[in-house]
């Protein structure tokens, strides 16, 4: 599978583009957003899913010009691995999204208590590592530059977005957050304790 040079670049800078305007959505409108209204609006809460929906697209736009995904041979340690790591990472996810509770909840609509129990005793962020894991156990199933490039690119985003969170859930719980902070990791910790 052979890719253009030019397009390497062109991926490698609509990837870069990507992260510096999601910078400034998080830094700028979702915080300002937060700072308000003390939540998310319905809007601001949905416009989030526009940021990973092109991710999404950006991490998929060489397989659709370039290559199919499921013809491409690993070894079966590669994916016996990458197969685990998917696994354990939707089931990550799964618990995140249920232990958190309603959807719009999960949207940074409606937060009207602190999450600290379940999944959220291990990791303040489940369903960001979750997903996380998932891109890197695609990145074994489906060695390739670009998976490498979007799992960067989402790191970047996604820290940003969580750095935008914590400012808002830092003014909504005040010392109850700063001391869930200091007892529970961002992603998460090895070994946890």
């Amino acid at each position: 599978m052979e890719y253009e040079i030019k397009f390497v670049l062109f991926y490698l800078l609509l990837q870069l583009i990507l992260i510096t305007c999601s910078y400034f959505y998080y830094n700028n409108f979702i915080k300002n957003v937060y700072l308000k209204n003390g939540k998310l609006t319905f809007l601001a809460g949905f416009s989030q899913f526009g940021i990973f929906a092109i991710h999404g697209f950006l991490l998929y736009l060489p397989n659709f010009l370039f290559t199919n995904w499921p013809a491409i041979e690993v070894e079966t340690i590669s994916f016996l691995t990458g197969f685990i790591v998917c696994s354990v990472s939707l089931l990550i996810l799964i618990l995140g999204f249920v232990n958190l509770g309603s959807f719009l909840r999960t949207m940074g609509i409606n937060s009207n208590k602190l999450k600290v129990s379940g999944i959220y005793k291990y990791s303040r962020n489940p369903q960001i590592l979750g997903y996380g894991l998932l891109l890197a156990g695609f990145g074994v199933l489906w060695p390739s530059w670009y998976i490498f490039a979007g799992l960067i690119s989402y790191a970047f985003i996604i820290h940003k977005m969580v750095l935008t969170e914590e400012i808002h859930l830092e003014n909504l719980y005040a010392d109850k957050y700063v001391s869930y902070c200091n007892k529970t990791p961002r992603y998460f910790r090895y070994p946890p304790e």
